[in-house]
């Protein structure tokens, strides 16, 4: 029988270990998992008990010496949406997570009781496996829902490439050519795409007006992911969309600049670089944005609202 993590002791966990904590931590991670024999390695974090393939380089190092996926940015978030009183706490808040990986923001938001429920959505057979054993290891059966499908601009089936070393950067695959990640040598498998206005078509038992935020970090398909749910952002401009800006990304997935920055002007009116809400930008400034964060860089995480 699993042994659910309360609120209280998963509030006990230290998220922001001094350089001697992490560097044990990061021992620890290496030789007790990174380099045991490939398996679903299993570790209590801030964002819930999470299982994870011992040989994702990247999220596996992350989680272990931090102990959480993007807490702080999470908590910040939802502290400001209540702020500006787009979340209440007496009502059904959904959170839709595009691009869920192995459900660590989709259980981060729930397990602390910062949203009601949630809907996940991830391509990549491997990652859902996990991310549904994750809803188990929780106890969110009830509050979360998880589905192995990509949301895209269109309907049907795409190529997804596959990353060796970090497994949350699987990406839609629109370019053949080299990449600054090498990107033209990754194992390529087929996925199953909709958009997501034809998703909550089909899915009418989802109350649209329950969803309050789309959480969305899809290695620079965030273009195509807009592109398919313009009907829903228009019929609910209220609800905020956090993403990762990433040019590079954006621009491998075959939108260029142009068409990017224009659909954000038509869609919203301003965002906020998530950590800073205390200053808003007008949408017109994302052009600004876009040539200052140069190809191959970092991405810039927003928050896109009206």
């Amino acid at each position: 029988m699993k042994k659910i993590v309360s609120k209280k002791e998963l509030e006990k966990i230290n998220i922001h270990p001094n350089k001697v904590l992490r560097f044990l931590r990061k021992l620890n991670w290496l030789f007790s998992v990174y380099l045991k024999p490939q398996h679903d390695a299993v570790l209590a974090t801030r964002n819930g008990i999470l299982a994870f393939n011992n040989k994702d380089k990247t999220t596996g190092r992350i989680l272990s010496v931090y102990k959480n996926h993007e807490y702080d940015e999470m908590s910040d978030v939802v502290d400001f949406l209540k702020k500006k009183k787009l979340l209440s706490a007496d009502k059904v808040n959904i959170v839709i997570d595009v691009g869920g990986y192995i459900g660590m923001s989709s259980t981060g938001f729930l397990v602390n009781d910062l949203f009601s429920k949630a809907l996940s959505f991830e391509p990549s057979p491997e990652n859902f496996r996990l991310l549904e054993k994750n809803i188990h290891l929780n106890a969110l059966e009830d509050k979360m829902r998880a589905y192995n499908i990509a949301l895209s601009d269109e309907k049907g089936s795409l190529e997804f490439e596959l990353s060796e070393k970090n497994y949350g950067d699987n990406r839609v695959r629109e370019s053949t050519s080299e990449g600054m990640y090498g990107e033209k040598n990754r194992s390529v498998i087929q996925i199953e795409a909709n958009t997501f206005d034809a998703f909550l078509e089909e899915n009418n038992d989802i109350n649209q007006n329950d969803i309050k935020l789309l959480w969305m970090d899809i290695q620079g398909h965030e273009g195509r992911f807009i592109k398919g749910a313009k009907n829903f952002i228009k019929q609910h401009p209220k609800v905020p969309m956090a993403i990762e800006f990433w040019p590079y990304g954006i621009e491998r997935s075959g939108m260029q600049k142009d068409e990017f920055v224009n659909m954000l002007k038509e869609l919203y009116k301003t965002f906020y670089i998530l950590g800073h809400y205390d200053t808003p930008h007008d949408i017109s400034e994302i052009s600004k944005y876009y040539d200052e964060n140069p190809s191959g860089s970092d991405g810039l995480n927003i928050l896109l609202m009206n």
